[in-house]
């Protein structure tokens, strides 16, 4: 049941890798590049963003506001991109690399991810409204 809880969360991980992959390939990158990309971005937030729906269901955060979200996806954006741009220089060019100024990366990718929290939370709590919906004992005996 648990599991359930994180679903939102991971979709909107998930769809935010694909659509980095599209947006590579649309510029031209090689269908590859883009791939990884999909995989190396879509994996880590998918998984955060389920970590963050079953730390709403377990009463850890509360659903539908924004500084715990935001403070959430403070740490959490900056580690799933990290594990994206290491991933994809690793699967690119055979190497282990971190970042040339590791602490400006992060720090940017700490601001970047107020934006991530905005369009997280608001299609999180869409995804998550129409699940409970879906799946509450009053929507399956008003559809009869």
């Amino acid at each position: 049941m648990r599991i359930r809880e994180g679903t939102p969360g991971a979709f909107v991980g998930l769809a935010a890798g694909l659509v980095a992959g599209g947006l590579a390939a649309l510029v031209g990158q090689p269908l590859g590049w883009a791939l990884v990309t999909t995989v190396a971005l879509g994996l880590p937030l998918g998984a955060f963003g389920g970590g963050f729906g079953l730390l709403v269901a377990a009463g850890r955060l509360p659903a539908g506001r924004f500084a715990p979200v935001a403070l959430y996806w403070l740490v959490a954006f900056p580690l799933a991109r990290l594990v994206h741009e290491i991933t994809v220089g690793l699967v690119l060019t055979g190497q282990l690399r971190l970042p040339p100024d590791l602490a400006g990366f992060l720090a940017y990718q700490g601001i970047v991810s107020l934006g991530w929290a905005i369009g997280f939370l608001w299609l999180h709590e869409r995804i998550a409204a129409r699940l409970r919906q879906r799946s509450s004992p009053r929507a399956a005996t008003a559809s009869r």
